[in-house]
């Protein structure tokens, strides 16, 4: 049997440490880990995407995306059009604001991730890598077995 207790604590803690360090360092510019995961995925997934898109790309509701766009959007970092073929949904595209801290953004989670690293092997990463994506598959494969 699994040490249920300890791998939820440590995945648990994991997230944990990872948004107050990210937290930190986005300070700088006025913005949250929620509203950087938002970035982080229209950098990754090309912007101009409806917004219900994005909710389901970051794995939150869409009230809980709601509140992080309007908060994106009244910081500079997006901008939100409807369509005339469509004026139920809200496109979503990355301002000039967003493109010049890209960068800035990008580095927060690159150092998170070197400083988690710290004196493993890369090989041994890679490994670790391999295993939480067998697990996230796992999970996944649970969940739309559970139906949600």
């Amino acid at each position: 049997m699994y040490d249920f207790y300890s791998i939820i604590a440590y995945a648990t803690r994991m997230v944990q440490i990872g948004k107050i360090c990210v937290n930190k360092g986005l300070k700088e510019i006025g913005l949250t880990s929620s509203e950087s995961d938002v970035l982080m995925f229209l950098y990754a997934n090309g912007d101009d995407i409806r917004q219900d898109h994005i909710a389901a790309g970051v794995e939150v509701s869409k009230a809980a995306i709601s509140r992080t766009i309007n908060s994106l959007e009244r910081k500079g970092y997006i901008v939100r059009e409807q369509r005339d073929e469509d004026r139920r949904a809200w496109y979503v595209r990355l301002s000039h604001k967003a493109w010049v801290h890209k960068e800035f953004i990008q580095k927060q989670y690159a150092d998170l991730v070197e400083a988690a690293c710290r004196g493993i092997d890369e090989h041994k990463v890679a490994e670790i890598v391999d295993i939480f994506k067998t697990v996230v598959d796992n999970m996944e494969e649970y969940r739309v077995a559970q139906g949600t």
